[in-house]
């Protein structure tokens, strides 16, 4: 068996050698889309995980009447609670642009909307829940929620019907929101 010439044993040589640092030069591995997959998803979770503590940390601090009846704006957050669920809005925004059909982050980017007054973002976000699992039903109870908050009774009354076929404990939530919201609109009626 006839030896490799010298010239090519060193080539091949240099070249073995110089490989596994050409690999090393542009830092860490390229991960398999898997693993980043998995990563960005750890990632969102993470974010998502952080912004329920900060909803939870808000709604702790609420706001008396808002607290039983979600669509009731006119009690907003304190500071400390609203720079809390602003801060959340953040966490959950971050979540889903890691992991676009996470639609439990989705759901509390919603929520957080709707507590400091930005519903038309608050019905987008639940839109999305919605549109990732239309049996969510968490989110179309609080999407009706928001619509009362709006007045857009035909609305949350077209939720309503969802729900009863859905879970009737959140429509049990939101029929009784309803009832609320026509109580208060056939008071401020009568006291004109």
């Amino acid at each position: 068996m006839r030896k490799p010439s010298r010239p090519l044993a060193i080539l091949l040589t240099v070249a073995a050698l110089l490989l596994p640092v050409a690999a090393l030069a542009g830092g860490s591995p390229p991960q398999a889309p898997a693993a980043k997959a998995d990563a960005s998803t750890a990632k969102a979770l993470a974010a998502y995980n952080e912004g329920v503590a900060k909803v939870k940390k808000a709604d702790a601090m609420g706001t008396g009447a808002s607290k039983v009846y979600a669509f009731d704006y006119s009690a907003k957050p304190d500071g400390k609670a609203l720079r809390e669920y602003e801060a959340a809005i953040a966490d959950f925004a971050r979540a889903v642009s890691l992991k676009p059909d996470h639609k439990e982050s989705h759901n509390y980017l919603g929520y957080c909307y709707r507590r400091v007054g930005k519903l038309e973002h608050s019905l987008a976000s639940y839109g999305k829940a919605i549109k990732l699992d239309p049996k969510f039903a968490l989110a179309r109870e609080y999407r009706g929620e928001t619509y009362l908050a709006l007045g857009r009774v035909a609305e949350a009354e077209a939720e309503l019907a969802e729900l009863r076929k859905l879970d009737p404990e959140q429509a049990a939530v939101l029929e009784q929101s309803l009832a609320l919201y026509r109580d208060r609109e056939k008071q401020a009626a009568d006291g004109r």
